[in-house]
């Protein structure tokens, strides 16, 4: 952008302090065209109504003549003494292209270091998705480490700087042992002991199969007894089925599902979850029967007593 240049005591020069305000308009406007059109100081009679839109425009134009600061030129008139205070139209370019060109490096650099910033980033991003945590991973590039094996025995371990094994487990694992083998060392590291829980607890249902096997009941119950329904059941679906099995017994629900199928019509197993969720469990085995007490000759009004024998054990 290009600029024009005042001097500070411009208003108060002898030969503009004297000028009219509409002589001093156009000597300025005319200053500020010279310097956007790089005219260097020139101005030609066909641009001066679009220098500055004045009433008198030609007495303004007298003035400035009169006063030096506007000089006739064949085609016009040149300000004068301009150059000396501006940049001529050789410089003005160069200027623009060295700071055009310093744009556009610094544009370029700025747009380098974003490049440069989102490229870490996304390396950065990637290495912690794909890299290893700490754990058995890392351990078994470390040759003082013991990893564990991964071939079905949780219990055996080895160093690989040592390469020692443990003879016991591979006895009882190859079956070379004449003797009784010897009892499995307990496990010691959380994990182990969380796998050894784990191979204690009963197996799962098999959900993937259909029907699983504890459901059968409760499924060939309701066929045999005409309720015919559907099982949309799937995967973690049935385990609220065998929760209320196990709790209630297959028969119960069975006697309950034909109850209600015979007042609606049911084509969903899902239908008797709420039924089946307010049966009873089923009693205890070992659950203690309240002791009832023989009254001779059935029951017999209350007859209030005044022996006072009858109340010596609370009676």
């Amino acid at each position: 952008m290009p600029w024009v240049r005042l001097d500070d005591r411009f208003p108060s020069h002898r030969k503009v302090a004297l000028l009219s305000d509409r002589a001093f308009r156009l000597y300025v406007s005319a200053l500020c065209w010279c310097s956007e059109n790089l005219t260097e100081g020139a101005i030609s009679k066909r641009e001066l109504p679009v220098v500055a839109r004045l009433r008198g425009m030609n007495k303004a134009v007298t003035e400035l003549e009169a006063a030096g600061l506007w000089d006739r030129t064949p085609d016009g008139w040149m300000v004068h003494d301009y150059l000396e205070y501006n940049p001529d139209r050789a410089r003005v370019k160069a200027d623009r292209e060295s700071n055009a060109a310093r744009q556009k490096a610094w544009r370029d650099r700025k747009r380098a270091e974003r490049e440069a910033k989102r490229a870490a980033e996304e390396a950065d991003r990637n290495a912690q998705n794909n890299g290893v945590t700490d754990g058995e991973d890392e351990a078994g590039n470390d040759t003082s480490a013991t990893p564990r094996r991964h071939d079905g025995d949780t219990t055996e371990q080895k160093s690989d700087a040592a390469k020692r094994e443990e003879s016991q487990v591979n006895a009882i694992r190859n079956g070379v042992s004449n003797g009784p083998p010897s009892p499995a060392p307990s496990p010691s590291s959380p994990s182990e002991k969380k796998q050894a829980s784990k191979k204690r607890e009963p197996a799962a249902p098999d959900l993937a199969s259909g029907i699983p096997e504890q459901a059968r009941p409760l499924v060939d119950g309701l066929t045999a007894a005409g309720v015919i329904v559907r099982w949309p059941f799937q995967g973690n679906e049935w385990f609220p089925v065998l929760a209320l099995i196990a709790r209630t017994g297959a028969q119960a629900m069975v006697n309950h599902s034909v109850k209600v199928a015979t007042r609606t019509n049911v084509e969903s197993a899902k239908y008797f979850l709420n039924g089946w969720a307010e049966l009873p469990p089923i009693p205890a085995a070992d659950a203690p029967r309240p002791q009832l007490r023989a009254v001779k000759n059935g029951h017999q009004p209350y007859q209030p007593t005044t022996d006072p024998s009858a109340y010596a054990n609370g009676f």
